[in-house]
């Protein structure tokens, strides 16, 4: 109980023992009512605590899961970009070592203009990889600049994260296209 809670509630059994005709009070009585005021004021305090206990406890879980969310998040797109470049890197290092056998040899030249494309567009998505990095890296300075929901910082970080994704989604519909280029090059080099 609060102080004004206990007052009102002492005020209140003044005036219940005076509608009643008593204008004394016994001395033992009040001492039993005001021990029973105070062990109802520890118990009230008691619940008060816990329940500040019990807000703190969740406040503190929801923060812990939100930090574990957002690292969650910022490890799947760093494994995103990583995977872009792993695949668009290692097309691009086999259509080197494929154009590097085709040199001199007769007809070589035909399927080696074929495969220039795909290397093409698997050297622009191991570009994209790498842009989808440095957007990704923008985008948390901004945030960790930003003080706020609203400011500056804090719409420049959402900008380079929406191009981080817009960039990495680009590499990989490359990769895709670059494949069927890839696809078609080698049926149309052995082909009768």
């Amino acid at each position: 109980m609060e102080s004004k809670e206990v007052i009102e509630s002492f005020r209140k059994q003044l005036d219940q023992v005076e509608g009643q005709g008593g204008q004394q009070v016994q001395v033992s009585a009040l001492r039993a009512y005001l021990n029973a005021l105070e062990k109802d004021a520890d118990s009230s305090q008691e619940y008060r605590r816990q329940e500040h206990e019990g807000m703190l406890a969740h406040y503190t879980a929801k923060t812990q899961h939100s930090i574990e969310m957002l690292k969650a998040v910022l490890e799947a797109g760093k494994s995103a970009l990583h995977a872009l470049l792993i695949i668009n890197g290692g097309a691009v290092v086999a259509l080197l070592g494929v154009l590097s056998n085709l040199v001199g040899k007769a007809g070589g030249s035909d399927f080696a203009i074929a495969l220039a494309l795909p290397l093409l567009l698997f050297g622009i998505g191991v570009l994209a990889g790498a842009t989808g990095f440095a957007f990704r890296y923008f985008s948390q300075a901004c945030y960790s600049e930003s003080d706020d929901d609203n400011d500056k910082y804090e719409k420049w970080g959402d900008r380079f994260r929406y191009s981080a994704i817009a960039t990495a989604l680009g590499g990989y519909a490359l990769f895709g296209i670059a494949i069927a280029y890839s696809y078609k090059a080698v049926l149309l080099a052995f082909m009768p």
